[in-house]
């Protein structure tokens, strides 16, 4: 599995189409029971922070995808540290935003270059 840096940018308070990357993790894990798992939540608005206060007593959180792509969106709320993860059967796909300064994704390459394929600045470590 390898790490994607995705820089490309919207004009949006958070800066970055997150949930665009949401949106396409969502519909290629629309046949799997994918549950969505916070990390880390950090950023403006009452549910990220809820969120950030929920992860000081669990290492994770489970949230709705619903949810999850509405606050993506990065315009009522949003992020500046976001550690998520897609968890199917046979299959977990990290994803996120790293200290403002771009959203990360972790996949295999196959799995990576679908869900990228609509992203122009990328960078694969």
């Amino acid at each position: 599995m390898s790490r994607y840096w995705i820089f490309d940018r919207e004009d949006t308070p958070q800066g970055f189409p997150l949930r665009a990357l949401v949106a396409r993790i969502r519909e290629l894990a629309r046949n799997e029971s994918c549950q969505f798992l916070i990390r880390r939540s950090q950023g403006y608005g009452t549910q990220i922070c809820r969120w950030d206060e929920m992860l000081d007593q669990a290492d994770e959180i489970s949230v709705p995808a619903v949810e999850l792509e509405r606050l993506s969106s990065g315009t009522e709320e949003w992020f500046y540290n976001l550690d998520a993860r897609c968890v199917t059967p046979g299959l977990t796909i990290g994803f996120g935003v790293h200290d403002s300064s771009a959203l990360f994704l972790d996949a295999p390459p196959e799995l990576a270059e679908q869900l990228t394929a609509n992203f122009e600045r990328i960078k694969v470590e």
